[in-house]
């Protein structure tokens, strides 16, 4: 669990299975929710609230984000990793090539992005510090910062100071998967590499917040172990770092497992029933908070929960280093797509269902 949530796993477990339907109900009439309202609309009891809580859903999201829907690409930049994940292709075990992208073949691939409008882009890299250095990073931010208005980071966590160099650098927001608050099973997951150290993964968004970073991306990966339980952490997380971060603006994601090239097969598998009620869940009780759906779920939950919960997605996602126009055909994709739509595609779902795609979210400061 959340380090700093005062209950334990087991605590939280029972108070769901205490959930009635007239708690839900009371939790949906409020207007600012708390830690244990959200607790009430993940529970097994709002499962027969679905409707209610889709139809107040799409109200605070029309609310807060109107009927855009903003879009970005990621860039993935190298595969290289030192870490030993046993979910991850990028495993520092699997005996794939692994490609580093250099300045020149991120503007290629940045020029296949932009035909495309795009004007959003996620920085990804695999973990080893002596590949994927604070001085690429920068590099490749003093290079896009004048070819995109928004610059996100999705690497290995950073220090305080190199997160102020980064943010300097060009960088406003930031991503960071804590995969799972589980420490016990965080450290099994996790046997060798710079990731293996649950506490200073866990305070990265924290970190980057007191550097200065616009938006602090926060998320579990879903499938690793019992979910109501990730969500609670993930819930009490988010209220800590809109306290701590104020000036910040949380974005929150749901990813699920997706197939890897070794089997590995997830332990608590979630179904797209599930993804949905978290996803309503948490934008009721976070109204103001940002939300992306992931490449990973297929087409149609995609296009259909832009409506109720998320107000961010990807488009015509590539995730191997030169996937968009260097395609190296021997990289290693990180995780399998389910959706696989053009990006022009994706536009044109979003514009059917009478909402408008926002490709620059706003004026960079530099």
């Amino acid at each position: 669990m959340f380090p700093l949530l005062k209950y334990s796993k087991e605590e939280i477990a029972k108070y769901y299975q205490r959930v009635t339907s007239d708690d839900v109900a009371r939790s949906l009439q409020k207007t600012n929710g708390n830690f244990f309202d959200l607790l009430n609309l993940l529970s097994p009891a709002a499962v027969f609230h679905l409707d209610a809580m889709r139809q107040k859903a799409t109200v605070l999201r029309r609310q807060y984000y109107g009927k855009t829907v903003s879009v970005f690409a990621p860039l993935y930049v190298s595969n290289s990793c030192i870490n030993s994940c046993r979910y991850c292709d990028f495993n520092i075990h699997h005996k794939s090539e692994r490609k580093t992208l250099t300045i020149e073949e991120i503007e290629r691939e940045c020029d296949a992005i932009q035909q495309h409008g795009i004007d959003s882009l996620l920085i990804v890299a695999g973990e080893n510090p002596k590949v994927v250095t604070l001085e690429y990073l920068c590099e490749i931010a003093h290079v896009l910062k004048t070819r995109f208005s928004c610059l996100s980071l999705e690497v290995a966590p950073q220090s305080q100071e190199a997160y102020e160099k980064l943010f300097e650098a060009g960088y406003e927001s930031l991503i960071c998967f804590q995969e799972t608050y589980d420490q016990e099973l965080y450290q099994y997951l996790h046997p060798a590499g710079p990731k293996s150290v649950y506490e200073y993964r866990l305070w990265t968004q924290l970190r980057a917040g007191k550097a200065g970073f616009r938006t602090l991306g926060v998320a579990f990966l879903l499938g690793l172990t019992d979910w109501r339980s990730e969500a609670a952490s993930l819930g009490a997380h988010a209220f800590y770092l809109l306290k701590e971060c104020y000036q910040s603006k949380l974005q929150f994601a749901f990813p699920r497992i997706t197939p890897v090239s070794d089997g590995f097969q997830p332990a608590a598998p979630v179904d797209e029933a599930v993804l949905e009620q978290m996803m309503l869940s948490f934008r009721i009780i976070f109204p103001q908070c940002g939300m992306t759906v992931s490449t990973r779920e297929n087409p149609e939950f995609r296009d259909r929960i832009v409506l109720s919960a998320a107000d961010n997605m990807s488009a015509g996602s590539r995730v191997t280093p030169g996937g968009y126009a260097v395609c190296a055909e021997e990289d290693v994709a990180q995780f399998t797509l389910n959706d696989s739509r053009a990006p022009e595609a994706v536009y044109q779902a979003i514009q059917a269902h009478g909402q408008e795609v926002v490709y620059k979210n706003w004026d960079s400061r530099i």
